[in-house]
């Protein structure tokens, strides 16, 4: 009687259970499967790359070689010299020297040009202001000014330079004196 008390309740559980293990195993053979194939893929991946770069090895090498031969100044070895990626990549420091000539040539036309343009504008000014006073003083007579002389500011100018010059003239008279007197001087003006 026991037992079919118990296979009468247990027997849907049990295939309940079987189905629901059935179905956890094929889906995890299904994820490993997949996970299998994209390891295998990523590593054949991983290796042509692998290979690549051990087939740049020797150009790489070759490279080096062509670098330590153009800093020694010495020529290309033939292996290197065939290669025609090398022995450009070698030509570059070369180039490089050649554009740092190049580019103060061309700085040095550019100021030429510059300054042969500010020039230009400056005299196109100069002759538009020029045509513009003339214009002015041909047809609108009464409305120019008449300049002020230049000569008493120069005067002026002579005047404060021969002050200065009195002044460092008084200056240097004060230095024959003794010690002595000026001290005294300090020590009353100081009061």
């Amino acid at each position: 009687m026991m037992l079919v008390l118990a296979s009468d309740g247990l027997a849907p559980w049990g295939q309940a259970s079987a189905i629901l293990l059935a179905i956890y195993l094929f889906l995890s053979i299904l994820v490993s499967l997949a996970l299998v194939a994209v390891l295998m893929f990523g590593f054949a991946w991983i290796r042509e790359k692998a290979e690549l770069l051990r087939q740049l090895r020797p150009q790489i090498t070759q490279l080096n070689q062509a670098a330590r031969a153009v800093k020694q100044g010495d020529s290309l070895p033939p292996g290197v010299a065939e290669n025609k990626v090398v022995s450009s990549i070698v030509q570059v420091p070369r180039i490089a020297e050649n554009v740092a000539a190049r580019s103060s040539q061309i700085e040095q036309s550019v100021d030429r040009g510059s300054t042969y343009v500010a020039n230009a504008v400056i005299e196109f000014h100069a002759r538009t202001a020029m045509v513009k006073g003339m214009v002015k003083v041909f047809f609108l007579p009464g409305l120019t000014r008449k300049a002020q002389p230049v000569a008493p500011v120069v005067q002026m100018i002579t005047r404060e330079q021969e002050r200065e010059e009195e002044q460092v003239v008084v200056l240097q008279g004060h230095d024959a004196e003794p010690l002595l007197e000026q001290e005294i001087v300090i020590t009353q003006s100081s009061r």
